[in-house]
């Protein structure tokens, strides 16, 4: 027997609610990754005996779906790098070595600006992860002693899982900080050598 159809957008806003994964969601729900997957894909039904379990993480959820906080105002998006000085007209006729640095310049910022706009992704996805890992903690256990180990032992799945996934926090904020200085040191290089170039 199975669950309402409806199951598979429950699926859904849960895992995208707390930020779980797929393999997340179904080892809580004692199923495959690829279950999980076919349900969200409305191909399956949830078994009902299962029900309970996502009912009780939907209670987490914001009204109209459940009855948890509202759903808290995503961190606004980092700037984009700043981009590279347009090129001014003088810069066809500058010497070969110049025009060569200022390519190398403007591609190296390029690659950096993906660089970093991938990593602040990451690293917003890691909070949204944080933040939904502590909603489920909030959550009352599940009534059934079973169940509430179940709950326990999966929450605890869940804190290793963020914890592997950045094993050195100090690292990255150092990584992230050197990364944006490269962007700036880059970006001020460009204007220095389409200033040198300039007509007097």
């Amino acid at each position: 027997m199975t669950l309402f159809p409806a199951a598979f957008s429950l699926t859904a806003a849960v895992r995208a609610h707390f930020g779980l994964s797929i393999q997340q969601l179904a080892r809580y729900l004692g199923v495959s990754r690829g279950f999980v997957a076919h349900i969200e894909a409305g191909r399956r039904g949830l078994p009902a005996a299962l029900a309970p379990r996502l009912l009780h993480l939907s209670c987490g959820l914001p009204p109209p779906l459940g009855q948890g906080p509202p759903a808290s105002v995503p961190l606004p998006a980092s700037p984009d790098p700043l981009p590279a000085p347009e090129a001014l007209p003088a810069e066809a006729t500058a010497p070969a070595p110049l025009r060569a640095r200022l390519l190398t310049c403007r591609l190296r910022l390029l690659e950096a600006g993906r660089r970093l706009a991938e990593a602040e992704r990451i690293a917003a996805d890691r909070e949204h992860r944080r933040r939904g890992l502590h909603q489920l903690q909030a959550l009352p256990p599940p009534p059934a002693p079973a169940e509430a180990a179940r709950y326990a032992r999966w929450l605890t799945e869940l804190d290793e899982d963020l914890a592997h996934n950045e094993p050195d926090p100090t690292a990255r904020a150092v990584a992230h900080c050197l990364l944006k200085g490269r962007i700036a040191g880059l970006h001020a290089e460009i204007t220095t050598l389409l200033k040198i170039n300039q007509p007097d």
